[in-house]
């Protein structure tokens, strides 16, 4: 049975114009925990273009980039990757602890910034 650690949106579109206009982007991110794994859900109906089969694009790159790399450091690793309509749930083998979470979301916030920096840049 899955049991919930957290959910938190991530926000892709971080310019003054985009934010006056209501056009900011996010993913809805959920951490599940099982016996064995955890399970981290991205909701990519606003950027489906760049889901595409196991291979994400754009933004997903560095986030999955910085998952696998947090993972890593915790002893954990990728066992799957889901992609299901516009949905990539990502299976790390290990049960990640509660109190990790809030590192995680900073984790993924600091790739988000770090590749619309580069992007702009």
């Amino acid at each position: 049975m899955m049991k919930k650690l957290t959910t938190f949106d991530l926000h892709l579109s971080e310019g003054h114009l985009s934010l006056m206009r209501g056009q900011r982007k996010t993913i809805p991110v959920e951490v599940l925990v099982d016996g064995d794994n955890t399970v981290v859900v991205l909701d990519c109906a606003c950027c489906k273009e760049l889901l595409a089969s196991r291979l994400p694009g754009g933004v997903l790159i560095p986030i999955a980039s910085s998952l696998k790399t947090f993972f890593q450091e915790q002893g954990m690793r990728n066992v799957d990757v889901a992609v299901s309509g516009d949905t990539m749930k990502r299976t790390y083998r290990g049960v990640m602890d509660k109190s990790m979470t809030g590192e995680l979301k900073s984790v993924l916030e600091d790739a988000v910034t770090h590749f619309t920096k580069k992007k702009r840049g």
